[in-house]
């Protein structure tokens, strides 16, 4: 049986300000590899497409782990699911910060993918105990912005602050970054001590195998096979393009330090453009407006390929429209197929981000596959901006479908 919030606000906004600490922590862990890959690139010997499989590497096993971590959350409830991950980040953190090549760096981003799908899965099952609509919509809004503003926090201050403060020791940084998660998780367990509504719902009967039989029916429509690839390609640009951004700058004479806080450009108009765009859709509305981001993604990847900053800045502009609403509005279009249990939400949205991630896998791997083959970003860029284009035709079947 599934148990709201709605009789106690004051629970409630705690409950998701606690949550959106940890989401921070998230973002700001993300983030933190960006700035300094030349550093790491340097440090350890690495060629850039291994660097594009470390920024990958957290993909790689969220893939894997998003199915269990849904398991965990129906199972075991927010509160210790929640403060597993804090915990699992903080020790991702620390063993950047004593890798001293590419495989024990692998492994340690890596390690991320496991505690992070037990955050951006538990988002959606936290807003879910809310009954009105628009509580639900507003606290999801609100969670979102955790992880955009845990990244611009993450790039503006490591090579403004951070580094030159701990004599460009970036692994110095990493063991003060990991204070972060540890804390947000400790706050957590204080902010929701005693709540017993994220405790284990001891009455719900968790049925993994009808879970998996609801979601085998949902893929194997075409309508909702659209939609994956939609998501697939969607992650090849959110997590694929953004992780690159300061290397590609830098590529072009742009000091590291300025690098890193033009990156954070992206992610700002991405808080606006989650907070604003996803407003105007509806069933008539949304495919067109899918369309219009998947083409301002092209744009703006076209534009980042132009050796003139100002070009470039407006790029990153266009870019954070894209990143910043993409995933929300695709996954709000495939949260009207289905009416799933709130038992069985983490299960279900597990399975999806497990799909979708190949593209946050092989997204910041290609970038740094072809660099390797031509020394040069625009190549990777065309093709992604081409990527971005073709998607046009699956939303025109999407919506001849509707």
């Amino acid at each position: 049986m599934k148990t709201t919030i709605e009789n106690n606000e004051n629970q409630s906004w705690s409950i998701i300000f606690g949550l959106w600490l940890i989401y921070f922590s998230f973002g700001y862990a993300v983030s933190s590899i960006a700035p300094i890959v030349p550093y790491i690139t340097n440090d350890l010997n690495i060629s850039y497409k291994q660097m594009g499989l470390i920024l990958g590497a957290w993909q790689f096993t969220y893939m894997f782990f998003a199915l269990p971590a849904g398991f965990i959350l129906d199972k075991y409830g927010l509160k210790i699911s929640i403060f597993i991950a804090a915990m699992i980040i903080t020790l991702s953190l620390v063993s950047r910060g004593l890798s001293n090549n590419f495989y024990q760096m692998w492994l340690a981003v890596a390690l991320f993918g496991i505690g992070g799908p037990l955050i951006s899965v538990g988002v959606p099952k936290a807003s879910s105990l809310w009954k009105s609509q628009k509580k639900r919509t507003i606290s999801m809004g609100i969670l979102f912005t955790g992880p955009m503003f845990g990244g611009i926090v993450s790039l503006s201050t490591m090579n403004s602050i951070l580094m030159p403060l701990l004599n460009s020791n970036w692994k110095l940084v990493y063991f003060f970054y990991s204070l972060i998660p540890f804390i947000s998780g400790l706050i957590w367990l204080i902010i929701i001590n005693n709540k017993p509504i994220l405790n284990i719902q001891k009455d719900a009967i968790l049925n993994i195998s009808r879970s998996i039989s609801e979601f085998k029916l949902i893929i194997t429509k075409k309508r909702f096979l659209i939609i994956l690839i939609l998501g697939t390609s969607a992650m090849f640009l959110v997590h694929g393009v953004p992780g690159w951004i300061p290397k590609i700058l830098f590529s072009k004479g742009i000091s590291i330090g300025l690098a890193s806080l033009l990156a954070t450009i992206p992610i700002v108009i991405g808080i606006i453009s989650a907070l604003t765009v996803p407003r105007f859709t509806n069933n008539d509305t949304r495919i067109k407006i899918l369309a219009l981001l998947f083409i301002n993604a092209a744009f703006s990847l076209l534009l980042l390929q132009s050796n003139n900053l100002m070009i470039f800045i407006i790029g990153l502009f266009f870019l954070g429209i894209s990143t910043g609403s993409l995933i929300a509005i695709i996954l709000n279009h495939l949260s009207e197929t289905k009416d799933i249990s709130y038992n069985n939400i983490g299960i279900a949205g597990g399975l999806f981000f497990s799909i979708i991630e190949i593209g946050g896998v092989l997204g910041p791997f290609f970038i740094g596959l072809i660099y390797d083959l031509y020394n040069n970003f625009n190549v990777a860029l065309c093709l992604y901006a081409l990527l971005m284009f073709i998607m046009i035709f699956p939303l025109y079947i999407l919506k001849n479908k509707m």
